[in-house]
């Protein structure tokens, strides 16, 4: 019991601090906690709760949060926890389930002193081996501290070999019979020219692939709560990934570069589709492809370089998303020619107004013209005068029954036009409606396209395509359940 009101006391810690802060949101109106995020950031001012009173912050809500888990667990079983170095202690009999830490992203120890030392004056007595320093031990943690480690290079240096004996020895003892997953949830940025200092991701991935270590599964898992503060307002990560790992077998071969693209181009391809089907959001699509793109890579023994050098986990990351763009460009040729014009003006003017030559130009060498592209509802054409129009300003009167020039594009703008305005019911009906008339795989694609080419230059409009893509297996099992206006009329004689 005693325990349990500790935690409680820890958690409301969190919220007593000088740095917590008012949420103003009607929703959620309350003290926001000091750790919105994981690091100790600066405010201006703070909101001061009353521990004792029914309003927010109050220590009731602490316990609630703690009792409401103890409803939940199940009684039947022991579970235990204990402290353990990672590189040194034995993996044999072991199942590995990890959430690894990512270079310097957070410095856990650090940040967990501000709950320690509470923790240590009311559960001392109580747990002396694990309150046994004034501090939490921080030498032996995993992340590249420069402070702690007398420099950025002795830091990375450190985290390097950390990993590169954490994975070695779970190595040692791994089993055939079963996989040993590993979470994640970086954010990959634009990867730099091969040379420049090795990221979190790809130290990571290159700790696990040196040390026998093959990739056979990737998934993505609904593990970030969509109301947390990096997320707000922003087409932040929705998912995190987990890899399963098998140990690589030793009579793997090597392969050459030219072998290993090769190998790439085909697995891609065949995983996208299954990817997709999967309901990734376009936020998360080029993170998620890495995987079945390092399985790859690390099913072979070594990659050689043309020099005869070993090829990197960062080349092979490269790589990877050039391959990924290959693909995508490669699909771009499959569209219809309205859906590939669309493409190519945003490509080369976004949504600027332009002379009519220029569209022109674009659309004679697909056979089209710029008036039939205006007639099809992709743009606007007058005064010698052209522009794409933006999904918000798309006509929510559209009935797909009534146009004759349904293109892939049009209806990817009206369905993310619909479901972010109107809801899911909304681009469930209109989905039911080109049903038939258009491949809906092909829409999907084509909103995870649409987010890529517009993420940089118009977030706001590359959400509404990232919400459509995060949706699509709802609106899609939606639409299944919904009977089309025409088909209604010709069975029933009514006018929907």
């Amino acid at each position: 019991m005693a325990t349990y009101l500790g935690m409680a006391a820890s958690r409301l810690s969190d919220y007593g601090g000088t740095i917590s802060t008012w949420m103003p949101d009607p929703k959620n109106e309350g003290i926001r906690n000091t750790f919105a995020r994981q690091a100790l950031p600066m405010t201006w001012d703070f909101a001061e709760a009353n521990l004792f009173s029914e309003s927010s912050g109050n220590f009731g809500f602490m316990l609630r949060g703690i009792t409401r888990v103890l409803d939940e667990l199940p009684a039947r079983n022991e579970g235990r926890a204990r402290q353990a170095d990672a590189a040194s202690r034995d993996y044999t009999g072991l199942l590995i389930a990890t959430d690894p830490p990512y270079y310097d992203n957070i410095g856990y120890s650090d940040l967990s002193d501000y709950f320690y030392v509470w923790l240590r004056r009311s559960l001392r007595d109580i747990h002396p081996d694990l309150f046994g320093t004034m501090l939490v031990p921080k030498a032996e943690e995993l992340v590249a501290n420069p402070y702690r480690h007398g420099g950025k290079a002795s830091a990375e240096k450190f985290f390097e070999d950390g990993f590169q004996h954490v994975f070695a020895r779970a190595r040692q003892t791994a089993s055939s019979n079963y996989p040993i997953t590993i979470f994640y949830a970086f954010k990959q940025a634009e990867l730099k020219k091969e040379g420049v200092a090795s990221t979190g991701w790809s130290t990571f991935l290159e700790g696990m692939v040196r040390n026998g270590w093959t990739i056979t599964a990737t998934w993505p898992v609904r593990s970030e709560r969509g109301g947390r503060m990096i997320s707000v307002g922003t087409n932040a990560l929705a998912s995190s990934i987990v890899l399963a790992l098998r140990p690589r077998e030793t009579t793997a071969p090597a392969t050459d570069r030219t072998g290993f693209l090769a190998a790439l181009h085909a697995d891609l391809d065949e995983a996208l589709p299954r990817i997709r089907e999967g309901a990734i959001a376009p936020a998360d699509l080029r993170q998620t492809i890495l995987g079945p793109g390092m399985a790859v890579f690390s099913r072979f023994s070594r990659v050689l370089e043309d020099d005869g050098s070993t090829m990197s986990v960062k080349t092979a990351l490269a790589l990877i998303n050039q391959t990924f763009d290959a693909l995508q460009n490669e699909h771009d040729a499959e569209l219809d020619a309205d859906s590939r014009f669309c493409l190519d003006w945003f490509r080369s003017y976004g949504w600027d107004t332009r002379p009519y030559g220029d569209a022109e130009s674009l659309a004679v060498p697909l056979g089209l013209s710029v008036d039939g592209i205006a007639r099809g509802g992709s743009l606007t054409s007058g005064a010698g005068k052209v522009a794409l129009i933006k999904p918000q300003n798309l006509d929510p009167r559209w009935d797909p029954a009534h146009d004759d020039r349904l293109s892939l594009s049009e209806v990817t703008c009206h369905l993310a036009r619909a479901y972010a305005t109107e809801g899911r019911e909304e681009a469930a009906r209109l989905m039911a409606e080109v049903k038939g008339r258009v491949d809906m795989d092909e829409v999907n694609r084509l909103a995870t396209r649409l987010y890529e080419l517009m993420e940089s230059q118009d977030p706001s409009t590359a959400g509404l395509f990232n919400g459509l893509g995060g949706a699509w297996a709802d609106v899609s099992a939606t639409s299944t359940t919904i009977r089309p206006a025409a088909v209604a009329e010709m069975l029933f004689g009514e006018e929907i």
